[in-house]
């Protein structure tokens, strides 16, 4: 009775068994002496094709001798062997399977055979190969950029070393693309094998920028030593691609997760020292060496942070300064952006200006002042002007936005647009469009800060200003050298020559306001006449 019930529950047991998995038995050597249905479904192979043939018959190419070695050690040695195997049907398919393979053993201990479990997961395989794809940088193999940033969010990484390519674009458009494209291989095979022995992460994050990453608590020293060691062996070992030797050199910046940081800012501290070693031209930094530019990236970071909650809490003002007629003491204003920090402290673009750029804030400023200026104005019989930047004249929305406020608040015959002059402004087109319909409207135009730096007479002619304002570093010094004093009057000659206005910027005291007034400088502006006060 207990053998028929055994054998019976045996048998249910082969049948749920043979219903949920892929089953095989093989012998000592390998041999198939059973097979199961769904094994026949998935491999396309019949029983009699399989039964008395080795294992090795849906065993695909691509596998590893390695890992069969390994699998056969284990189950010598009486183990049960799981691992997942890559196999190929009957129609050169391949197939993924979750295995198991457990030795059978006799009353002796002796193997008599082996039973393998498995169970298809090739969807679920080529979906996780289609999201870690993503992950991949396609010509070299490495993880990419948004890997590394993934990576950076677990919180494992704290130092990493941004390796760029110096001039890596002369390459490609001297030899080529293919060839750039070996050159690249090549470098990232001697990056695995320097960033392997430490134990490190490589990735590819741009075309020529290439990041080493490591979880190592300790000091920065084998970072170090990997960085250097890396520049060393490329400036003095060439890459070899077709019969031609391309000797490398490299610019690295280096951060690491310090205590008053965030891990997710490690990749920009990165960038930061990267940009700073371009710009001082050195081979690495390694930014946290460097306080004076760790705290520059922190004081840099904290701004833009109150250049945003400024914007956010309509927190831009509007300043005004006076610009005086010389012969009527008519008064016009200069409107200024000024940004008021949440403690009150006022700043003024100085200290501002090139971050809010930096971190495309300028261009949604520009429009707050335009807009704040043109609302204060529109019902007061006053002039005034604001400033345009070759950004500002170069965004189409920045433009557009312009045209639309001075129609909607009528302030066209008050407004001049100050631009302030730089290479290659003549020959933009956009600009000069731009200028036509806004003059056409009954705005002004000045040339803002002429006479030093770039200066270009031709294109005040071009352009049909109505006003020059002369470069306060002239006025505010031509009191004291007649050689100044001269360039300021051959300048007011031209501008009267062609019945153009002229203001003095930069009036500090009365014998630079005497000055203008014999040169008959048309309007004065300057802290002797007045300083800038909020005016919204």
């Amino acid at each position: 009775m207990d053998k028929k019930y055994n054998y019976n529950f045996l048998l249910e047991y082969k049948k749920a068994i043979d219903k949920s998995s892929i089953v095989s038995i093989a012998d000592i050597k390998g041999t198939i002496t059973y097979v199961n249905d769904k094994f026949c479904e998935i491999s396309g192979y019949t029983q009699e094709e399989l039964l008395g043939k080795n294992h090795n018959i849906v065993r695909h190419p691509s596998m590893q001798k390695e890992f069969f070695k390994d699998l056969w050690k284990t189950l010598l040695n009486k183990e049960i062997f799981q691992g997942i195997i890559r196999n190929k049907k009957k129609n050169g398919e391949a197939y993924y399977v979750d295995t198991t393979i457990v030795p059978i053993l006799d009353e002796n201990e002796n193997i008599v055979e082996f039973i393998a479990l498995r169970h298809d997961i090739t969807k679920l395989y080529e979906q996780e190969k289609i999201i870690e794809e993503q992950f991949l940088d396609e010509l070299t193999k490495l993880s990419n950029r948004q890997r590394l940033i993934q990576d950076l969010k677990n919180g494992k990484i704290l130092k990493i070393a941004l390796i760029n390519i110096d001039r890596f674009r002369d390459i490609n458009n001297f030899y080529g693309f293919e060839v750039g494209d070996l050159v690249l291989k090549k470098f990232s095979e001697i990056l695995v094998n320097k960033s392997s022995k430490y134990g490190m992460s490589l990735y590819r994050i741009s075309s020529d920028i290439f990041a080493i990453t490591s979880s190592d608590k300790n000091n920065l020293n084998n970072i170090k030593e990997i960085c250097k060691n890396i520049i060393d062996n490329i400036m003095f070992v060439p890459i070899l691609v077709n019969n031609n030797s391309f000797y490398l050199s490299l610019t690295i910046g280096v951060a690491r997760v310090c205590e008053d940081s965030i891990k997710n800012n490690l990749l920009s501290k990165a960038e930061y020292a990267l940009r700073m070693a371009r710009k001082q031209n050195i081979s690495i930094l390694f930014l946290d060496e460097n306080i004076e530019l760790y705290n520059k990236l922190k004081e840099n970071k904290q701004l833009t942070e109150n250049l945003k909650d400024a914007l956010i809490n309509n927190n831009l003002l509007v300043f005004g300064q006076k610009i005086v007629d010389n012969k009527t003491n008519q008064i016009k204003y200069e409107t200024l952006m000024r940004i008021k920090l949440s403690d009150g402290t006022i700043l003024s673009p100085f200290k501002f200006l090139k971050e809010a750029k930096k971190a495309k804030l300028y261009l949604g400023m520009t429009r707050m002042l335009i807009k704040k200026s043109c609302e204060f104005f529109k019902d007061k019989d006053i002039e005034f002007s604001i400033n345009l930047t070759l950004e500002d004249l170069k965004d189409y929305y920045t433009m557009e936005f312009i045209l639309n406020i001075i129609r909607k608040t009528n302030t066209a015959k008050q407004i001049t647009f100050e631009i302030v002059e730089s290479e290659g402004i003549e020959d933009f087109e956009e600009m000069i469009n731009f200028i036509e319909k806004v003059k056409n409207l009954g705005c002004k135009i000045a040339i803002d800060d002429f006479g030093t730096g770039y200066s270009n007479f031709d294109y005040i002619i071009k352009l049909n200003v109505d006003f020059i304002k002369i470069d306060g570093s002239l006025i505010k010094n031509m009191h004291l050298d007649n050689n100044i004093y001269l360039t300021v009057k051959t300048i007011v000659g031209f501008a009267k020559a062609l019945n153009i206005k002229t203001v003095a910027e930069f009036v500090h005291n009365e014998d630079v306001l005497k000055c203008v007034k014999e040169l008959e400088i048309d309007y004065s502006q300057g802290f002797f006449i007045d300083e800038p006060k909020e005016l919204v």
